[in-house]
């Protein structure tokens, strides 16, 4: 094709001229700009050219050989038409795949120790330009890696940090720059060429930053066995790389639905007991001492009356004192009594706390008949309430809310009431650590990079919450002598 002249329709189909287009761009571009769009003009059909040879070379069976290889959990191998794994798994079957000599279909002058990347070289060097020719050469030695993201530029480009081998790399990256944050960790392969680094694989979700210990798990194992850490080692341990890459992406991409628990710990369930009472006034002199957070008098001021001024309704919330898993918690509130006319229910979120009740009433009120238990999943609650628009009463509570999260001495309450549970936290054992404090865990380096990576994602997740700022997060960075700088 003939190079358009300047006032010619700009081949990219814009409708523009070439001159104010295209051409514009190319003068007023930096060098590595130039650099980028001619790497980018050259890879246009090599993923096209590269199915062809492979097909060529090994036979039909390649491309579903190369995919179930490739799925490390065995209940994936049939690929499903809208994978989000492809953007991984194309480079692996170009760079990194070799057929299983036992049991593979392809074809035996194709079992020469090559993967589909090299035997193409191998083959067609002298007819694809340099400036390919070193990609390809640049890909078939970059092994996968897991990355700390350390600094972004919005539409142009990531400087990243190896896991496993501490090598910071400056590469230029347009799409996956736009959601990128610092802290986030990155599955990739880079292309390294001589001036330009750009990523030729990347998986199809960033990572949190707490998501690391598998990647911590691989490293120790790696440096037992190789010191020092190189690409070369990395390329080794490309089965396992992936298949730590698989533990880590699939429950992001498709994670469960959270296991839901109320502050006791218990799985929540919401029951409605139900109970035949024989006097309104009798039931609330027996419960009315659930309430510790309010007096008699005051659960009276909102009661209601029938005309001989006889209680007839009243509520009661039910509190304990303190709380065993928050121990700067005063009270737990256990659930909501109702009382009206002779009928008495109660609202609470598990079954261990309806058992609970279910005893109080035989020792306070042995006389009250029980009728029934009314459940409801919170599954089944949340699709209910999707369906329909909120009533007057949720909309009024639902204002109040925000009014009551306003105001100023709410938000000092629940800011004191936060860097209490960051200072408790500090000596919690916690799970994710290996049972370990945070302020054991930092003794060691993978400890230190597992706790920053939950004080980032702890950050991240407190970003808006009432209440909630950064200080407490930077107080426990220097309670533990961390440095944000990673």
């Amino acid at each position: 094709m003939s190079k358009p002249g300047r006032n010619d329709p700009c081949p990219c189909g814009s409708g523009k001229k070439y001159k104010h287009c295209c051409l514009l761009a190319l003068e007023t571009s930096s060098p590595e700009e130039l650099r980028w769009r001619r790497v980018r003009r050259a890879l246009e059909s090599l993923v096209a050219k590269l199915l062809r040879f492979g097909e060529e070379r090994y036979g039909s069976s390649f491309f579903v050989e190369g995919w179930e290889d490739f799925c490390v959990p065995e209940e994936y191998e049939d690929m499903p038409q809208d994978t989000p794994h492809m953007q991984v798994f194309m480079p692996w079957l170009f760079f990194h795949w070799l057929p299983e000599e036992e049991i593979t279909a392809v074809k035996t002058t194709a079992r020469d120790g090559l993967t589909l990347a090299q035997a193409y070289l191998r083959d067609r060097r002298n007819r694809i330009e340099p400036i390919l020719v070193e990609y390809l050469e640049a890909c078939c030695a970059a092994p996968f890696s897991f990355y700390d993201v350390v600094s972004v530029r919005p539409g142009q480009g990531v400087v990243v940090r190896d896991i496993f081998d501490g090598t910071e790399i400056d590469v230029s990256e347009r799409s996956g720059s736009q959601f990128l944050r610092p802290g986030d960790i990155c599955f990739a392969k880079i292309a390294r060429l001589s001036d330009l680094n750009l990523f030729e694989a990347f998986a199809p979700a960033a990572i949190p930053p707490d998501r690391r210990e598998p990647i911590l798990r691989l490293r120790k194992r790696i440096e037992r066995r190789n010191k020092p850490v190189t690409q070369a080692i990395l390329y080794e341990w490309q089965y396992d790389m992936l298949a730590a890459y698989w533990e880590i992406i699939e429950p992001i991409l498709n994670p469960r639905p959270p296991e839901l628990q109320n502050t006791d710990g218990d799985p929540l369930v919401m029951q409605t007991l139900v109970y035949d009472i024989e006097s309104p006034q009798e039931a609330f002199d027996a419960l009315a001492d659930l309430c510790i957070v309010g007096s008699r008098e005051d659960l009276l001021k909102e009661a209601q009356r029938n005309a001989k001024g006889e209680l007839s309704g009243i509520c009661i919330d039910w509190h304990k004192p303190g709380n065993a898993h928050h121990k700067s918690w005063t009270n737990t509130i256990m659930g909501k009594i109702e009382i009206e006319g002779r009928r008495l229910k109660v609202e609470v979120n598990s079954e261990n706390r309806a058992l609970t009740f279910r005893k109080l009433m035989d020792e306070r009120l042995p006389k009250a008949r029980y009728r029934t238990t009314l459940t409801q999943s919170v599954e089944a609650m949340l699709a209910e309430r999707k369906t329909r628009a909120p009533t007057a009463a949720e909309r009024k509570a639902e204002e109040e809310h925000k009014a009551l999260m306003a105001r100023p001495e709410v938000q000092a309450a629940l800011a004191e009431q936060m860097n209490k549970y960051y200072e408790q936290w500090l000596n919690t054992a916690i799970p994710a650590l290996h049972g370990k404090t945070p302020r054991q865990a930092v003794k060691s380096r993978d400890g230190r990079e597992l706790v920053e990576g939950l004080l980032l994602q702890m950050e991240r997740h407190g970003a808006g919450t009432p209440g909630f700022s950064s200080v407490p997060v930077e107080h426990l960075r220097q309670a533990l002598g961390l440095s944000r700088d990673r």
